[in-house]
């Protein structure tokens, strides 16, 4: 198979432990992740009874607030639990509308954060957790660098729950990016403390995203399993599953784009997401990620449409430089 040089069959290759291999690898992705359809309704409750929730804050958009489908599924779910909703976040996290939240939910005083939508949402959320346990002022030009002196412990934030309706794969990492009001860069705060305590994959809730927004997010996650691949060091598990994605991505995105109702098919399109970012410092880190960071927050580009954008060029300059690309 190593003698047929397709682009998967060399990253196959290369992924494979060799006797003189070494390395060390720290999982960096939520505990618990539930999928397949009607998950919301199966195992959202589960989650709030087991960490003994009484008050509920959710931070959400305003579409997917204003959908009977989505928020009012969630309420319904919720139920007395619910004391409060943040509904106004937007593209790429502003930071004053982050800080907005922050206060929001301070007052509403909850035991548990629930994001519901897209990567800002769910970013946000991470944010909001973060200065709400170290009073970190998210306007500040210069909060992603004042964040560096605190350290949380896992258990210091309030707990996130993660509801995606992309395919972005934010829910994954304890990574948090928004958007600073003046130059509209893409900064962001890091750490284990920021991970989601458990992500709820539905495939029902997906049927009411636009389905360009869907795809192009699929190819999101296409580029978190490519630049997985590319990222330096020994890593054979996050690889093995970005093959994995691949695989998955490859043909449920072309069956959901030929048929959107295809529950089964949005499934997929979900775990490919799921198994592309098992690497998600170093795969973040990548080059296409790098640039759609700084495109997309100045020109106010959704992170799924610079990866379609940037991948194919990024993977034709790495091309002459690994046997993967």
């Amino acid at each position: 198979m190593c003698a047929e040089r397709t682009p998967l069959t060399a990253a196959l290759c290369l992924s494979r432990v060799q006797f003189a291999d070494s390395g060390s690898f720290s999982y960096a992705n939520p505990r618990t992740i539930h999928w397949g359809p009607g998950s919301l309704a199966r195992n959202l409750a589960q989650e709030l009874d087991e960490r003994h929730v009484q008050r509920a804050f959710v931070i959400t958009t305003r579409s997917v607030a204003g959908n009977p489908a989505l928020g009012g599924a969630l309420a319904q779910v919720l139920g007395t639990r619910a004391v409060g909703q943040f509904s106004a976040i937007s593209q790429h996290a502003p930071a004053a509308t982050v800080a907005a939240a922050t206060r929001a939910a301070a007052e509403a005083r909850p035991d548990v954060l629930i994001s519901f939508g897209g990567g800002s949402p769910i970013d946000a959320a991470k944010a909001v957790a973060f200065a709400l346990a170290t009073g970190l002022d998210l306007t500040d030009l210069h909060a992603a660098e004042q964040a560096r002196q605190f350290k949380p412990g896992p258990n210091d934030l309030l707990p996130h729950l993660a509801i995606p309706t992309t395919l972005s794969a934010a829910e994954l990492s304890g990574l948090a990016g928004f958007t600073t009001e003046t130059e509209h860069e893409k900064v962001g705060l890091r750490g284990e403390a920021l991970i989601p305590k458990a992500v709820i994959y539905d495939a029902e809730l997906s049927l009411h995203t636009p389905l360009e927004l869907w795809l192009t997010t699929g190819i999101r996650s296409v580029d978190h399993a490519v630049e997985t691949l590319l990222a330096p060091g020994n890593h054979p598990l996050p690889d093995t599953l970005a093959l994995d994605a691949l695989r998955r991505l490859r043909t449920s995105l072309l069956a959901t784009r030929t048929d959107p109702t295809d529950l089964a098919a949005r499934s997929q399109n979900q775990l490919g997401a799921w198994f592309s970012f098992a690497l998600p410092g170093p795969a973040a880190g990548g080059l296409s990620h790098t640039l759609g960071k700084r495109i997309g927050a100045r020109h106010a580009i959704p992170h799924g449409v610079s990866s379609c954008l940037l991948l194919p060029h990024v993977m034709r300059y790495l091309a002459p430089r690994t046997g993967i690309a």
